[in-house]
């Protein structure tokens, strides 16, 4: 494979388009953006770099939606957590990256860099914050935090399935969800690195991202 992110190792991608869409108003996977369906544009970038990709759907769509010979389609679960759980139980590889088809301008070179894990059990990709940071209890600020020490969380993000999956089913026995996957590992004491991300990089979760995604899709055109 091109640009193999860990020697020796197999590496599998994991899609994330099992999503009911509930603050978009609709499956947000499947939406039009610039032509073709936003949960394309991910899959388009780790064809043919990696060496298994999986792509998590939801049940009643997985007929209708065709793939190219070699990706695994794989029925989502009810919550995000679940239908990683279900990509991770079909996947192969030594390493795991776990990406969100809402967020369709992670670059290529994002997927490989975070695929690195050197020392850690796990990497994120994620941006430093630009705003001043307010902590707010019945509308009224109780602090202001450090925002020299805080960094939005972005996907993709990458780990060793092994420790992922153990993760996964403590956080399934204990009925705890976490709001990304690099929240398990620190719930339970593993490492997690940092790559920095791309403030481009946004995640499309309501309808009026849309002109916003679209005001990207012709600036990277420019490019």
């Amino acid at each position: 494979r091109e640009d193999r992110a860990v020697k020796g190792g197999m590496i599998s991608v994991i899609l994330l388009a099992a999503g009911e869409g509930k603050r978009f108003g609709g499956k947000t996977q499947f939406v039009n953006l610039g032509g073709k369906p936003l949960y394309l544009y991910s899959l388009e970038k780790v064809l043919g770099v990696f060496d298994e990709v999986i792509l998590v759907l939801p049940e009643e769509d997985i007929d209708r939606v065709s793939t190219p010979s070699g990706v695994k389609k794989v029925k989502g679960g009810q919550e995000r957590q679940d239908s990683v759980l279900e990509g991770l139980l079909q996947a192969n590889g030594d390493v795991v990256i776990i990406h969100d088809c809402a967020r369709p301008f992670a670059s290529r070179e994002l997927f490989l860099k975070v695929a690195k894990l050197d020392s850690y059990h796990g990497k994120i990709t994620a941006v430093p914050s630009r705003d001043t940071l307010k902590e707010v209890a019945d509308g009224m600020v109780i602090r202001t935090i450090d925002r020299s020490k805080v960094w939005l969380s972005q996907t993709p993000q990458a780990f060793y399935r092994k420790i992922l999956l153990e993760c996964h089913f403590k956080a399934r026995n204990e009925g705890f969800y976490a709001t990304d996957d690099a929240g398990l590992l620190e719930r339970y004491g593993y490492k997690v690195g940092v790559v920095e991300g791309s403030f481009w990089n946004i995640k499309i979760t309501y309808p009026e991202d849309i002109p916003f995604a679209l005001s990207i899709l012709e600036a990277k055109k420019e490019l």
